[in-house]
């Protein structure tokens, strides 16, 4: 018989250039489980807290941290210590009352940034795609795996487009604000050479499909940097409006 499925182990020398663990000291090292993001846009939760995070020196303090039910992910408590961190996931320690939002950094790929506690109860989320359910109902499908059912107010309020950012609350996931990916608002880069490069959106291509068209923003410094449209994450209107990039002494 053939063998089906992924692997159990993942080498380093493999891993995603996210994953902050250095490739030749070992052979091994943690392998994502399946969840809301893919393998190579996420950090396993063990790897957060034994090498970025420094609160356990080996896998078994890191079972044990877990299983005290003591680390929450997006306002969920998290048991799997291969549960897959991504972009914008919100990671907390109510008994210590720490709390870190993971976001792109340039250069650094996937990092945390340090937040307050009322910020760790938002979080923003793009829409992947839009389908329509039974009784005529419109689900959001986001892009860490949720899935949000407009009620029919909401319907009739607001009109979500895909690659629209919405702001929800967490755990609950209501609805705040909506944020159009459009010239004037703010994005930043998720993908490509400019990941994690930032600024106010000066200009977006009309021709051909979203796949290919391509997006010029504005960073701080005033470079402008042009890249494709599906690799912008719009995160407000003409400012972020959350705590998205790190600060003097943040950061892991």
């Amino acid at each position: 018989m053939t063998r089906s499925g992924g692997g159990h182990h993942l080498k380093r020398l493999v891993i995603s250039k996210h994953i902050p663990v250095l490739k030749k000291a070992f052979k091994y090292t943690v392998r994502p489980s399946p969840g809301p993001h893919a393998a190579s846009e996420c950090i396993p939760l063990a790897i957060i807290l034994r090498d970025m995070f420094g609160y356990a020196r080996n896998m078994s303090e890191v079972k044990r941290i877990i299983n005290e039910r003591t680390t929450v992910v997006d306002g969920r408590i998290r048991r799997n210590r291969k549960y897959p961190v991504g972009f914008m996931d919100v990671i907390s320690f109510p008994k210590i009352n720490e709390h870190y939002r993971m976001v792109y950094l340039p250069g650094k790929g996937l990092r945390t940034i340090t937040i307050t506690e009322d910020e760790a109860k938002i979080k923003l989320c793009q829409i992947k795609n839009k389908s329509t359910i039974k009784g005529g109902l419109t689900q959001l499908n986001l892009h860490d795996g949720r899935n949000i059912i407009l009620t029919p107010e909401e319907q009739a309020i607001r009109n979500y487009s895909t690659y629209d950012t919405i702001k929800i609350t967490l755990p609950n996931q209501k609805i705040l604000e909506n944020f159009e990916l459009k010239t004037g608002n703010y994005g930043i880069v998720t993908s490509g050479r400019w990941m994690g490069r930032h600024g106010i959106i000066e200009d977006i291509s009309t021709h051909q499909t979203k796949n290919v068209r391509t997006v010029t923003i504005k960073s701080s410094s005033g470079d402008l940097i042009v890249t494709l449209f599906r690799y912008i994450f719009v995160v407000g209107n003409n400012d972020p409006s959350i705590s998205m990039f790190e600060k003097v002494g943040d950061g892991k």
